[in-house]
């Protein structure tokens, strides 16, 4: 059974616990927040180390799920061995800084949703392709990997696009609620309409622009709701938001 160390149980590392759960891993956590950590241990039988470098020492694989602020300064103060399969989730942190913190080891970094990973379904990219990183990814959603790091650097502001995707659902599940739906029913409607949609963009190998034209059809109600949020500039908006993440993040 390949063991995976965990280092940093916040929000992220929960989830993909949560996600590798029955994957046949076996999983030890880091002391960071001991409380997470020993709740985890009881729900899905992890292992929790005595410390960051217990973690490192005790397993195969280790993921970094560290706070950005501290994660680097952590990760310098530890040893790692040769060759040792090193993950990091931190943002910010590109791929020669996170191989000049842990030395010998072997570096690749990472990005991906969270909540919909612990449902299985959440898409991971990686950087660079690494079979065994790869395999551990795999058991939480679908995997894209990147030989160019800047192109990776790019994908990586869908992790701001995925949680602000939550808020434009929630605005609009709360027209839909306003107008007179239950909240239930406002809920699954949007949630199964995208779900759809998601689904004919998968499974369609015609070009985006004709399944638009497909379904945006002249003077329909898509055009309408459309060409609304372009007079508002709400399309646009969507950039402005996309270049201020990818800003952060490439430093």
């Amino acid at each position: 059974m390949t063991t995976i160390g965990i280092l940093g149980v916040g929000h992220l590392a929960e989830l993909m616990v949560r996600g590798l759960a029955g994957s046949g891993y076996r999983l030890v956590l880091s002391p960071r927040n001991a409380g997470v950590a020993a709740r985890l241990a009881a729900e899905h039988g992890c292992e929790v180390a005595v410390s960051n470098q217990a973690v490192v020492d005790a397993v195969e694989g280790v993921f970094v799920a560290l706070p950005a602020a501290t994660g680097a300064e952590e990760l310098a103060g530890l040893r790692f061995r040769p060759g040792q399969p090193v993950l990091s989730a931190m943002a910010g942190t590109g791929l020669a800084r996170l191989q000049s913190l842990i030395g010998p080891a072997r570096a690749a970094v990472t990005m991906m949703p969270g909540y919909a990973n612990a449902y299985g379904v959440g898409p991971s990219i990686l950087c660079p392709e690494d079979r065994f990183w790869r395999d551990f990814l795999s058991k939480t959603g679908p995997v894209i990997a990147f030989a160019d790091e800047a192109q990776f650097t790019i994908a990586a502001t869908f992790g701001g696009f995925s949680g602000a995707t939550f808020g434009w659902m929630a605005h609009v599940i709360g027209w839909f609620q306003a107008q007179g739906l239950p909240p239930e029913t406002a809920r699954s409607l949007i949630a199964a309409t995208l779900r759809g949609n998601a689904e004919v963009l998968l499974r369609e190998d015609r070009p985006l622009d004709d399944i638009a034209r497909s379904v945006v059809t002249k003077g329909g109600i898509s055009e309408m709701v459309l060409a609304a949020l372009s007079e508002h500039g709400a399309l646009a908006a969507w950039d402005e938001g996309l270049d201020r993440v990818l800003k952060r993040i490439g430093g």
